[in-house]
């Protein structure tokens, strides 16, 4: 494929010239990035357009879908992104350089545009691409409905609407506003909402939180806005419904969490459908549970006759204890002075240290479990393990201990460490089961394993073990007098979120935060 060099047109073209010209007028361009591209080298770029989409139509040219990679050229079966501006083929949307902000996608010729890290539909290009794929009809005609469709999808959203917006505090309302920030930036529940997923038009629903979630996600994507904005409706909804969470008091973030997908959970399901309303939790097809829902396996075994039972229930986030770490005595230089002090420092944990307490064997009383097979009160051992992943997986950590004897409550400061990437293979089902049974083997105790392992609940697929960090919630401050912050990703930037602020931050002060909610994102999803 040909070169094709962008460059505006010369300003000494010859009067001649510029009255035998025939460029089209456009008044309504794909995106913000498109109009200055066109408007200075129209020709060029719809003539390597054209040479692009003629290409993509000739069957068995598989030069389009080779790239380069580590290991040399490589042919894809997937799509592939060649560059409008130069003959570069590459197997990710990210630009191959700093000038050159435009890719053809290679399944149906649309264009990405790496300012806005979105599709965008020209008329221009739209022109071009759909007159190559209809014979039927010249090059520059298009119908009046898809002329219509194309006006209506061009322009409309301006690029620097990219969900980067606080919230205004409305009274003691960070709780709300960071587990919202969380769901602006989930990219499942994003394009949900983005695509009409919900039409408010159509809810009847009084004080409905998936109409007032869709209107922040209007306000959010589709207007350049910078100040705050202020989730009344939302608010509205959470004290009709939500109970305990009315008034201006300061509630938890993660109690609220599970309020609004339930909630959100009510307001997207059919409720004259009477199939729908009987599918338990495991079975749902609401977007909620399609995102966050997963199931635990929880297996239990008589220590006397080694009888296993085993049951699967649904989870919506995993609920991980944190204990209070050995306290060391650390010297401290003192700024004013240049004398020393004692202080005292919690040595942190890691978040694996958490999920694999979490998914450890623990012993059950005689007087906690009967066994069916034997007809006897006996110990028994117990163990949790993910049995189906979900696509995100919230963790919460338990900062808030609550003792029963003393009649207390207390914030565990405990720094837990948590990764960018977490694998969460070590704690799936399939993983513990493969490992007991090669435990026993080494043990020569072949049979015993495969009896053990056996159990009446059937296994189900896993998505992909490797997640993402996408969003963190910390809680600052004390049990009754503290205050919720939040990061997330956009793209490969973080930002923190604290109300109606907004700020780019470093990776290093996500990492050093110290974490009470953590959303991570299976990985392929665009954060």
């Amino acid at each position: 494929m040909a070169t094709t060099t962008l460059t505006p047109t010369s300003a000494k073209a010859s009067a001649s010239e510029m009255k035998n010209a025939t460029t089209p007028t456009q008044t309504s361009y794909g995106c913000s990035h498109i109009k200055p591209l066109l408007q200075a080298a129209r020709q060029q770029a719809t003539d390597g357009y054209s040479r692009i989409v003629q290409s993509l139509q000739k069957d068995g040219n598989i030069g389009l879908r080779t790239h380069k990679s580590v290991a040399g050229a490589e042919t894809t079966s997937q799509a592939t992104y060649l560059c409008l501006q130069c003959p570069n083929v590459a197997h990710s949307r990210e630009r191959h350089r700093k000038d050159h902000a435009f890719a053809i996608e290679s399944n149906a010729g649309f264009v990405y545009c790496c300012d806005c890290r979105d599709f965008v539909y020209d008329p221009t290009f739209e022109e071009i691409r759909t007159g190559h794929t209809s014979k039927k009809r010249k090059h520059s005609a298009l119908q009046p409905e898809e002329r219509r469709l194309v006006s209506t999808n061009t322009g409309t959203t301006p690029c620097a609407a990219t969900g980067l917006r606080g919230l205004y505090n409305m009274g003691q309302t960070c709780f709300m506003s960071v587990i919202l920030q969380s769901l602006i930036h989930n990219p499942l529940i994003r394009s949900y909402y983005l695509s009409e997923g919900h039409k408010s038009a159509d809810c009847e629903r009084e004080a409905c939180t998936s109409c007032a979630l869709d209107d922040i996600f209007t306000d959010v994507y589709g207007a350049e806005k910078h100040e705050g904005y202020g989730a009344v409706h939302m608010l509205q909804g959470c004290w009709k419904g939500g109970g305990n969470l009315a008034g201006y008091s300061q509630q938890d973030a993660h109690e609220y969490l599970g309020f609004i997908l339930n909630s959100l959970h009510t307001a997207n399901i059919d409720d004259e459908d009477e199939e729908v309303k009987k599918r338990d939790a495991k079975d749902c097809e609401c977007i909620i549970h399609q995102t966050f829902g997963g199931l635990l396996r929880s297996t239990v075994t008589c220590t006397k006759c080694k009888n296993v039972t085993s049951t699967t229930d649904p989870f919506m986030d995993l609920s991980l204890d944190i204990k209070a770490g050995p306290v060391v005595l650390k010297k401290k230089k003192l700024p004013l002075t240049n004398g020393t002090t004692t202080v005292k420092e919690v040595l942190p944990m890691n978040l694996t240290e958490c999920l694999d307490r979490y998914t450890s064997v623990e012993t059950l009383s005689a007087d906690a479990y009967r066994c069916r097979k034997c007809d006897g009160a006996h110990e028994a051992k117990k163990r949790l393990t993910l049995n189906r992943l979900p696509p995100v997986v919230p963790i919460h950590l338990k900062r808030f201990a609550h003792s029963k004897s003393l009649k207390e409550s207390a914030k565990i400061d405990t720094r837990v460490r948590f990764p960018l990437t977490l694998d969460l293979t070590p704690y799936t089902s399939v993983f513990k089961k493969s490992m007991a049974r090669q435990a026993a083997l080494a043990n020569s105790h072949a049979k015993a394993a495969d009896d053990a392992a056996e159990d009446k609940a059937p296994d189900y697929a896993l998505s992909s073990p490797l997640y993402e960090l996408s969003s963190v919630v910390v809680h600052k401050g004390k049990m009754d007098s503290g205050h919720y912050v939040s990061y997330s990703k956009q793209g490969t930037e973080w930002f923190r979120f604290d109300d109606s602020m907004v700020v780019q931050v470093e990776e290093r002060e996500v990492l050093g935060a110290e974490g009470y909610m953590l959303f991570y994102v299976a990985r392929g999803f665009d954060i």
